[in-house]
């Protein structure tokens, strides 16, 4: 499994790149803009091509880009649901324009205007943005932990949201975040309960629509329901859970994508030293 660190932009695209290589990713993911805003200035086509020319250079891959925070593509809002289409959109732009090879969203909260509801207005939102698009940018939907009316933490939800998108398939795909699995109840703590979580994943939506993983350990018990990440290793999936990971088959061609609480460069360093220490055990 290739290994990589989401990167903060707040010194530019440049600099997360070169950050990226210079601490030993092998994987990159980035925002493409302020991810606490709706609104963003488009990227300069000299930052977008630089980006892609280092990231090559440096054999950052695959290279993905997480939408804001902010959206919510299931709101029975329609003031928060039609912006949140629009960015969704411009993030699969954006991730173009800088070669990027996924566009990794949070799926949202149906605010108790029921689960099928709410997957038909995800489905919307995704057709419209992946229809516009002319590049190959694949958009993957990330799992949730649960909490609330959000969508996504099982997985017969991310079936049903594949289900009303076949029109663009090849252009769709599934990021499982671990610290979000654990939340939502499916253990990934130790090397058979791994076999069935991923056993049940390939049941249900089918591994071949696997295309990233987010690796975070957790905070929280098995099945809270709640979203808290932890820094490898020391919570509760722990370094038997994700050497477990690291070594099952099925995810050995994946990329694994480390978004943990980080105060530091040096906090990055240490949770990929990790996860590299576990790979090669």
């Amino acid at each position: 499994m290739r290994l990589g660190v989401h990167m903060r932009i707040s010194e530019g695209l440049e600099a997360a790149a070169r950050t990226a290589a210079e601490i030993g990713c092998e994987t990159i993911q980035v925002f493409a803009a302020n991810p606490n805003a709706w609104n963003s200035p488009p990227i300069e086509p000299a930052n977008g091509a630089l980006f892609r020319k280092l990231t090559t250079d440096f054999g950052l891959h695959p290279v993905a880009v997480h939408t804001p925070y902010l959206l919510n593509l299931a709101s029975p809002d329609w003031r928060i649901y039609l912006a949140s289409a629009h960015v969704l959109a411009d993030h699969v732009r954006r991730a173009e324009a800088i070669g990027a090879n996924f566009v990794v969203t949070h799926i949202g909260s149906h605010k108790g205007s029921g689960i099928e509801q709410g997957i038909k207005r995800v489905a919307s939102a995704i057709s419209k943005a992946l229809n516009q698009s002319t590049g190959k940018t694949a958009l993957l939907l990330e799992n949730s932990a649960g909490s609330g009316d959000s969508i996504g933490s099982k997985f017969e939800n991310l079936r049903a949201i594949l289900d009303q998108l076949s029109d663009c398939a090849v252009k769709l795909g599934i990021c499982l975040d671990t610290a979000h699995l654990w939340g939502a109840g499916y253990d990934v703590s130790n090397k058979d309960e791994i076999e069935r979580t991923f056993e049940a994943f390939d049941s249900i939506v089918g591994m071949k629509h696997l295309k990233l993983l987010h690796l975070n350990d957790t905070k929280v018990e098995l099945g809270s329901r709640v979203d808290r990440h932890a820094n490898i290793g020391v919570g509760k999936i722990g370094e038997q859970g994700f050497h477990a990971l690291l070594h099952y088959q099925p995810l050995a061609n994946l990329a694994g994508v480390i978004e943990v609480p980080a105060k530091s460069i040096e906090t990055d360093i240490h949770d990929l030293g990790v996860l590299k220490r576990l790979r090669e055990k």
